[in-house]
């Protein structure tokens, strides 16, 4: 028995060497024989099974926990989804797949969001404002537990868009934890998790205005009260609501450490670009400096109705003019920050046009209407937000679609809760719930890839330290949903 112990761990052991050849044929080979299989197999798109993309869902969470390489499995799933649609004409499939999500208006926002503020971000580094910031919040923090909470509080002055967040959250708080020798996991922990639930339970976001329009287009509303089904939402938000709560338990030390999160392990850390550093003989930004710009950037933000992309196409060069006025930056500065700001994020652009290819993939198969039918069939009104919430929660995790997923369910679950009658806002808040669990665990999701970058740790075991607790919280949402359903 211990001998047949020791050969099956040192198989598992080889089986995740990525230099071994059985690696390589369980992940590449594998792959390789499936997609043949698919391209010259696949009946068509029209004569397909409609649970078909079970079969990418199960590729994904296999090659993902093998390999993880998200990018490798976001290019192969996509492939395997295109060929299922082709057959032969894979390469065609893919191509125009490609131009398509590079033309989406969806994805070239997220790209233009996602470097505009780091654009954003280097040039507070540049002037020296993040170092005056960072000055005050270490003037204050002087062990790992209070730099948890620091971070923690950090997320709410920043709550109304997600990305910023994590982008200038993460930047400012990711050295610190290197110079206090404290895990970069906890940080990147706390700013993965908070983003999504923060602009779930706050009514003033972009996010907030597209769900009230989503409840609207569900016909829960009529147009231009659909924010107001969205605030009846909210206190159904249970996902959201137990994860602020868990988070701040878990950076005041509450919470036992566990999973990913026990231990440290600087093994998957990768270099981080800290702030600027400060020179001699230059003037250097205050705390005007830093919180000025994040005031008016809030402003003109509420201005464009939470649309942060043509907001920052005014407060970019605005804060530049001010900065330049303030001799706190040169003009040679500006540039550089351009470029690196969007440099920076080259990689992670990448991952993003894949990750919608394989959205649009999902969809094109008709496999969310197919989930969403499955769950439309258990009509208990009691049990349907439970239900709900379950079975997206599974889906979510494995492919987080989150805006596309209350896009596609919406319109379908809001009425059948209704013609059942089960609580519409219930139902509603345990699909935005489990998109906000999908955002936490999902390993291929935006939110991990950029939380990641920031904190400087490989993507897959960044995710693998959110398993835990996910599921903890998802767990608690899911009994809060079933006895919400028999109560409200």
């Amino acid at each position: 028995r211990t001998y047949g112990g020791f050969i099956m761990r040192s198989l598992y052991k080889t089986l995740l060497d990525p230099n071994s050849v059985l690696h390589k044929c369980m992940s590449y080979g594998l792959t390789f024989l499936l997609l043949l299989g698919v391209i010259f197999l696949t009946p068509g798109k029209d004569h397909l099974p409609e649970g078909i993309g079970t079969l990418l869902i199960v590729y994904i969470l296999y090659y993902t926990l093998l390999t993880k390489r998200i990018l490798e499995t976001l290019i192969f799933a996509t492939m395997l989804g295109i060929a299922l649609n082709t057959g032969v004409g894979v390469v065609d499939g893919f191509k125009e797949q490609l131009y398509t999500t590079m033309s989406n208006q969806d994805f070239l926002w997220i790209v233009l969001m996602c470097c505009f503020l780091n654009v954003f971000t280097k040039l507070l580094g540049k002037t020296g404002a993040l170092h005056a910031f960072a000055r005050l919040v270490k003037r204050k923090v002087k062990s790992a537990r209070q730099l948890n909470m620091a971070t923690w509080l950090m997320q709410f002055p920043l709550f109304f868009d997600d990305y910023m967040t994590v982008t200038i959250g993460g930047s400012i708080m990711a050295p610190m934890y290197d110079e206090l020798d404290a895990p970069r996991e906890d940080g990147a922990y706390l700013i993965h998790t908070l983003a999504e639930p923060l602009r779930v339970l706050f009514p003033i976001t972009s996010w907030a205005a597209f769900l009230g329009g989503a409840f609207a287009s569900a016909g829960l509303a009529e147009n231009g009260n659909g924010m107001m089904a969205f605030f009846r939402s909210i206190p159904f938000s249970f996902y959201a609501i137990v994860s602020l709560i868990g988070t701040f338990l878990f950076a005041a030390g509450y919470l036992p450490r566990l999973g990913g999160l026990k231990t440290q392990q600087k093994e998957y850390y990768v270099p981080i670009e800290n702030m600027e550093e400060q020179v001699p003989g230059k003037k250097d930004g205050g705390l005007l400096d830093f919180f000025l710009p994040i005031v008016f950037l809030m402003g003109v933000v509420c201005y464009f109705e939470f649309d942060t992309v043509p907001a920052m196409l005014v407060v970019l060069p605005v804060t530049v003019g001010y900065y330049l006025l303030r001799n706190i930056i040169q003009s040679e500065d500006i540039e550089e920050c351009l470029i690196a700001g969007f440099a920076d994020f080259m990689s992670l652009i990448i991952l993003f046009c894949v990750s919608y290819m394989l959205n649009d993939v999902l969809v094109n198969l008709g496999y969310i209407d197919y989930l969403a039918n499955v769950v439309q069939t258990f009509v208990n009104p009691n049990l349907l937000p439970f239900l709900v919430f379950v079975v997206f929660c599974i889906s979510e995790c494995i492919m987080s679609l989150n805006w596309g997923l209350i896009l596609i369910t919406f319109p379908i679950l809001i009425p059948v809760s209704l013609t059942v009658g089960a609580n519409p806002y219930l139902v509603g808040a345990a699909i935005i719930s489990a998109g906000a669990f999908g955002c936490n665990m999902c390993y291929i999701c935006d939110y991990t890839m950029l939380t990641s970058s920031v904190f400087g740790l490989k993507p897959g075991y960044h995710a693998s330290t959110c398993v835990a607790y996910s599921i903890i919280f998802a767990a608690i949402s899911a009994v809060m949903y079933l006895i919400a359903g028999f109560v409200f």
